[in-house]
């Protein structure tokens, strides 16, 4: 029997899991109503998730159209005249491409027998595993990288697609703050990264977040309760990092140590395709029956570039 396995595995490997979410016998693409209630749950499987935009999208492409006006647009007016130029309006368009992913998994006979969950074993599996391919989604968001050697470790799920952090250091638009290895979250990374977001996108700090690790995190908490004020004491006591300049640090497990990122909890969007697609199969001779989900996603959008600030050690001549 396969065990379960760690993260970074369900969605390009096999694993263990039952149920019959349709209902149908041998399955075929789940109703509506279920679709929906699987791809809830995955999304509700992490916090970060629940705080991006997360779409379900109709068809297997999506445009993110982003729309904002010029600065400084207003001008005298004169009766009986045009004006002669025109207001200006800065817009920004991504799509979402939603690919197939497959999750194989199968159980064992034995599983239901000797299971103290006995006749809901399968329910409960389910569910487990519905949750760990929404954990698996957040990670891809985030570490996809599409140019990882096929060698590498996760190779496979990581060339799925790439995640938000590929992406912002491989765009001419985003801001980039090189930390050289500096962990002084509260003395230099976070005011770097502030001062490194163009002033426009700073007037709704109640959007704003500094995605984090958990270490990282940890790290700031730390770093505030040094300087032995109350702010320092409820951090170093609740375990909540509260905020810097009044922006919230949002801890992210699959966030790496070293990588930081600054930006709207707007202008980060996952899209799936609606439709979720369960077959299953029947090896007698094995004892165990094969099940496979299938559904089309795009782990990661960043949908204005000039918005988000990356910092990270930049590697010397890059």
């Amino acid at each position: 029997m396969n065990g379960l396995k760690s993260n970074r595995s369900i969605i390009a490997k096999d694993t263990i899991a039952s149920t019959d979410f349709s209902g149908t016998g041998k399955g075929g693409y789940l109703n509506p109503e279920q679709s929906r209630e699987f791809i809830r749950l995955m999304y509700d499987a992490t916090d970060f998730l629940k705080d991006i935009r997360t779409l379900t999208m109709n068809a297997p492409t999506k445009d993110l159209d982003y729309m904002g006006l010029n600065s400084r647009v207003l001008r005298l007016a004169a009766e009986g005249v045009s004006p002669d130029e025109l207001i200006g309006i800065n817009t920004a368009k991504q799509q979402l491409l939603a690919k197939e992913v497959i999750l194989p998994y199968d159980i064992t006979d034995n599983v239901l027998e000797d299971t103290i969950e006995q006749e809901n074993a399968d329910d409960k599996i389910a569910e487990m595993m519905t949750m760990q391919f929404g954990n698996d989604l957040c990670d891809l968001s985030l570490n996809g990288d599409t140019s990882v050697l096929s060698t590498a470790t996760d190779a496979k799920f990581l060339k799925i697609g790439d995640g938000f952090i590929k992406i912002a250091k491989d765009s001419a638009d985003t801001h980039k703050v090189d930390t050289e290895g500096s962990t002084d979250y509260k003395g230099e990374v976070f005011k770097a990264m502030l001062s490194a977001m163009p002033n426009r996108f700073k007037r709704r700090k109640s959007e704003l977040r500094f995605y984090v690790s958990p270490s990282v995190a940890e790290t700031y908490i730390h770093q505030l309760a040094i300087r032995e004020t109350e702010l320092g004491d409820e951090s170093l006591i609740s375990g909540k990092p509260q905020r810097y300049a009044g922006i919230q640090l949002f801890e992210c497990e699959y966030m790496p140590n070293d990588v930081l990122i600054l930006t709207s909890n707007k202008n980060l969007a996952t899209g799936t395709f609606r439709e979720v697609k369960k077959e299953q199969q029947r090896q007698a001779r094995k004892r165990l029956t094969e099940y496979t989900v299938t559904m089309r996603l795009d782990p990661a959008k960043i949908i204005w570039h000039d918005a988000l600030v990356i910092a990270y050690d930049i590697p010397s001549g890059s």
